[in-house]
This record gives structure tokens, C-alpha cells and sequence, in this order.
């Protein structure tokens, strides 16, 4: 029934663990329901934990096939679907041995040799971590190249540039989408330096205190591609850093995602009408026949909010906790798997609404008309016929405003009306106030004009090369790893 909670009775002092207040118990503290999603990098660590047992000779060579074969079935088992998971067992670390022992036999038990939990699940999330900041890496650099692409075709677009939300210069719509390449850059650079910082490996780190067994867990960090095994036991198991950075760079990626958009749901209204979205990508309305909403656009940027949280959770779960491993880090999971999930979902959904967009290149020329957004180029024309700036702005101003009241702009005032203003004003100015030639003239590096925007792509394009390099890297740590451990004969999707 909807709203009916669980009734919690007192523990028997007799028997507590035959109670219905242990199942309780044990309900509030499992996570199966959520760490369930990291069963294949769970086996992936536990065949390279076997195989560091059997060249420290605690396993024999029958040993090591029995346990290898027992986890690859499992493994196929588990993503075909056609293996069960037991909730009663608390977690995936628990429930993976508990299946293996079923399969192999005791022989099951001495895969936890010389491991804890604590640095089992430490494997598995930063396993987990490496193949989703790669999916996040691959997306964006997709939607890098649709922003390309769009600035490519929109070098002379001219439209309003805004400050404030209000009209302040002109530029292009191609100076306006590498405004968010290169925030898209920015949050690429921090995944990739995040990345390495928790390429890092931490079996061997036991449950506190390493363990004594000849481990040798620069070879296993090999094995498993990453850089190095961590360098001291109890900071590995305690540490989440790696979780509150990844989370961090994530809800980056997600507020540039609300800014783009919020700027497509405005661009999209009548008021402003830039741009038309597919109608395969909006929905229409339950009353309202007209309607035609940008909802994938509007959940992008609620999905910040989610984000966000995730970011603050994880944080919050971490103040304060002693060292070394409490059950508190449990709770890292959720947050993290929901910012991936989300900001992925979001990435693709922006992408999708671009790449399929029609900007109005009329509707943009047209605003730029309307706000008299070349009256900081009056003034900088003046101050080249040697006013001072401050006398030159206050001329246009008055200007502005007397433009204003009799509902004209200054692109429209006629020579001999300029002049009534200030004689310095000549027949080039005319000219000089289109809102092309105002973008025209902004040639300096990082400017809206078209031979410096030019250059700012060929910089993206220099970029995105070496990006598909460092994408080619992380990709041979984690495919590398998989096709090391699993062999040629498994061939299983992430």
C-alpha cells in the first residue's frame, strides 16, 4: 500500500539475529540495490587479485583456473541477465563470492586472501570512475565538434552580444558557440588531470594495514592499467577524494550545459526567435494546440540542481570522518552514479537539440538594429577624432535616449542628425556604425571578428586532435585491462 512503513519490533534478547528487527537492519545498511551496478569491474579486480595470488604462489595453478573460470562465468552470466543476485547479502562484493562459492566450491574462499572490502570497493569505484570519465569524455568532445560545426557555417551571423541580459555589443553566432567550446575545453582539461590523479591503484591496501602476504602490487596496478599503486594504506582506504573530484568536474561540465540551456530556451521564444528547434526534439502541450516546448532543454538545466546536490552529498558524507574506512563511505556511490548518469544524459540532450537546430540569422541582424548595440562604436569614433572618452560617451548617450524617445535607433539617424550632436561626426560614420563593420573591426586575439574567430577554431581543431590522443590513452587503460584479464575469448560490452 502506498505510505505504509515497515513495522519495526524490538530485538528478542534471545535470538536477535532470528528477529524481524535484524532483517530491518540489515535492509538499512545493504547496497546491493545501488553497488550492484559495479558487479563487472568487481570480477575484472577479483580475476587481477587472483592472478597476484597465484604469482605469490597461494594459489596453485588449479586453484587460479578453478577461481578464473568460476568469475568469468559469472560475469556472462551476470550481464546476460540470467544470474540473480541475492539482496540478503548485503552487497555486490558479497553476493560475487557468495555465487563463486556456489559454482567452485570452498576453494572460493581463498580469492579474499591478502584483501579487504575496503580496498575491493576502493578498486572497483576508481575502475568505475575511469570507464564513465571516458564515456563523459567521449561526449563532449562530440558536442565540442556540433559547436564547430555550427560555428563554421555562422562566421558572418551577426547578433547581439549581451550583458546583464541586456544588449551590449555585436558579435557572431560562430563567436558565441566557441565561447562554449572553450568552456567545454576547460571541463575536458579537468576530467583528464582528474583522471590521473585517481589512476592510481589501491589492492594491497588491505582493510588498513596492507597485509603480509608476497603481494606484489605494482605488478597488479599494471595489470589493471593504472599508473601506480597507492602510496600509503591507511589514506587509501579512507580516501574519496577521487569521488568529490569527479563529482566536482561533473557538475561543471553540468552548469556550462544550464547556460547553453537556458540561452536555447530563450532563443526559442517569440520574443527573441534565434532559433527554431525539431519538433522531434519538443513536445507539444495537453491544452494548448500552438505549443511547442523546449522541455529537453529545460530538464538539462533542472538536472544542475541534481548535480549540484550530488556534489554537496559527497562532501558532506566526507566532513569529518576519522581515519580510516567508516561505513559512511557507502553512501559515495548514489551521488556519484547519479552525476554521471545525468550529466551524460544532459551532454547528448544539448547536443542533440543543436545539431538539429535552424538558427534565424534575420532575427539576430534585426535585434542588433533594435538595441543600438554599435553606441560604444560612436563613442570610440569620436575619441578617434580626439574626444575624450568620458565627453564621447556622454554624447552618445544623449543620443541613445533621444532615439529612444521618438522609437528609433541610431543605426537609423541621418548624417545631418549626427552632426546636431557632434560636428566631428563625417560621412564615414555612417558606415562605421553597422553593427558587421563593429565586428569587423574587433580583430584582436579572442575578438568576434572573422579572421580572429578563424583562428580560435583552428585552435579548437589543434586541440581536438591531441584530445582524441589523450582519449586513445585512457582507452587503452581501460579496454587494456579488460582484454588483458578476460582474454580473447570473452568479448563482453562495458
Amino acid at each position: 500500500m502506498p505510505g505504509e512503513k515497515k513495522e519495526k519490533k524490538a530485538p528478542s534478547t534471545d535470538n536477535i539475529l532470528q528477529t524481524s528487527q535484524y532483517e530491518v537492519v540489515m535492509e538499512y545498511t545493504g547496497s546491493l540495490s545501488f553497488d550492484r551496478e559495479l558487479y563487472f569491474w568487481d570480477i575484472v579486480g577479483s580475476l587481477a587479485h587472483a592472478q597476484s595470488l597465484l604469482d605469490a604462489k597461494i594459489l596453485t595453478e588449479s586453484e587460479h583456473e578453478r577461481i578464473r573460470k568460476g568469475l568469468i562465468e559469472l560475469l556472462v552470466g551476470l550481464n546476460k541477465g540470467t544470474i540473480e543476485l541475492r539482496p540478503e547479502l548485503e552487497d555486490i562484493h558479497m553476493n560475487i563470492e557468495a555465487l563463486l562459492t556456489d559454482r567452485i566450491g570452498p576453494i572460493a574462499g581463498k580469492l579474499h586472501t591478502g584483501r579487504s572490502r575496503n580496498d575491493q570497493v576502493s578498486l572497483d569505484v576508481r575502475l568505475y570512475c575511469r570507464e564513465r570519465i571516458l564515456e563523459t569524455l567521449e561526449e563532449l568532445q562530440a558536442l565540442q565538434d556540433t559547436l564547430l560545426s555550427i560555428a563554421e557555417r555562422n562566421l558572418e551571423t551577426v547578433m547581439p552580444g549581451l550583458t546583464h541580459m541586456q544588449p551590449a555589443q555585436p558579435v557572431t553566432l560562430a563567436h558565441h558557440m566557441m565561447a562554449y567550446w572553450f568552456k567545454f575545453q576547460r571541463d575536458f582539461d579537468r576530467l583528464i588531470d582528474c583522471y590521473s590523479r585517481l589512476n592510481k591503484c589501491p589492492l594491497g591496501a588491505g582493510a588498513i594495514a596492507g597485509n603480509t602476504f608476497p603481494i606484489d602490487r605494482h605488478k597488479v596496478a599494471k595489470m589493471l592499467g593504472f599508473d601506480a599503486p597507492t602510496e600509503n594504506s591507511i589514506d587509501t582506504v579512507s580516501d574519496r577524494d577521487f569521488v568529490a573530484e569527479t563529482i566536482f568536474c561533473l557538475s561543471m561540465v553540468q552548469l556550462h550545459i544550464s547556460s547553453m540551456a537556458e540561452e536555447i530556451i530563450l532563443w526559442n521564444t517569440s520574443q527573441f526567435g534565434y532559433v527554431s528547434l525539431s519538433p522531434r526534439l519538443t513536445t507539444a502541450s495537453s491544452m494548448m494546440p500552438q505549443k511547442r516546448n523546449p522541455d529537453i532543454a529545460e530538464l538539462a538545466r533542472a538536472k544542475t540542481g541534481r548535480v549540484s546536490g550530488d556534489l554537496l552529498s559527497i562532501l558532506t558524507i566526507l566532513k569529518g570522518l576519522p581515519m580510516a574506512y567508516n561505513r559512511d563511505l557507502q553512501e559515495d556511490k548514489e551521488p556519484l552514479f547519479d552525476a554521471f548518469d545525468s550529466v551524460v544524459d544532459s551532454i547528448w540532450a544539448i547536443r542533440s537539440l543543436l545539431s538539429t537546430a535552424k538558427f534565424n540569422s534575420d532575427k539576430m541582424r534585426q535585434a542588433c538594429s533594435a538595441a543600438n548595440i554599435t553606441a560604444t562604436d560612436l563613442a570610440e569614433y569620436l575619441v578617434r577624432k580626439g574626444e575624450p572618452f568620458r565627453e564621447a560617451y556622454l554624447t552618445v548617450k544623449m543620443m541613445v535616449q533621444d532615439a529612444f524617445d521618438s522609437g528609433r535607433s541610431i543605426e537609423s539617424l541621418s548624417l545631418d542628425e549626427l552632426k546636431k550632436y557632434n560636428r566631428s561626426f563625417d560621412a564615414d560614420v555612417i558606415e562605421y556604425m553597422k553593427p558587421e563593420k563593429a565586428v569587423e573591426r574587433r580583430k584582436i586575439f579572442g575578438g568576434p571578428a572573422i579572421e580572429a574567430v578563424e583562428k580560435s577554431m583552428a585552435l579548437a581543431r589543434k586541440t581536438s586532435e591531441k584530445n582524441r590522443e589523450r582519449l586513445e590513452r585512457i582507452g587503452e587503460d581501460v579496454q587494456g585491462t579488460i582484454n588483458r584479464l578476460l582474454g580473447p575469448d570473452v568479448n563482453l560490452p562495458l
